[in-house]
Parts: C-alpha cells; structure tokens; sequence
C-alpha cells in the first residue's frame, strides 16, 4: 500500500510521482519478546510496562515491556532493505 499525495484528478508522469514519494515508504517496527505457547490473554498493569500473559498451557507469565517500548520509540537511523 501506498500513501495518495495527490488527487486521482490530477495527471502527472510516473517519474514525478517517484520523485515526490522518496523517502515516504511506510515502516513498521517492533520487538519481540520470548514466550511459551499462544498468548490466550494479557493484561497490563497500568503506568507501567509490566503485562501478565496465560497461555494455552494454563500458565500464566509476568514480564516488563519496558525496554520494548523504549526501543520502539528510539528514532530510526538508517534505511534498511
């Protein structure tokens, strides 16, 4: 999928519109986190990054997110591919 800069009304070349969507490729970011089984339920401890997850094993595991989060909200510093 691509972010529409402009009117479908509007004509231009191809190669213009390359130009204007340098640099504007959408990216998705995340962090894993190791866990046992599927995820049935989670829950958060609000104002904090500690969750509680149960699992399909009936066993229920605590972990702090918060360094997750951090990581996410670090700026991006160079262009993968």
């Amino acid at each position: 999928m691509q972010k529409t800069l402009k009117d479908d009304e509007v004509e231009g070349s191809d190669e213009e519109e390359e130009n204007n969507n340098e640099g504007k490729d959408p990216v998705m970011r995340y962090e894993t986190i190791p866990h046992r089984g599927c995820v049935n339920r989670i829950r958060s401890l609000h104002g904090s990054g500690v969750v509680a997850t149960w699992n399909d094993e009936n066993e229920v595991g605590i972990y702090n997110v918060s360094q997750a989060f951090e990581a996410l909200e670090q700026p991006i510093t160079g262009k993968k591919k």
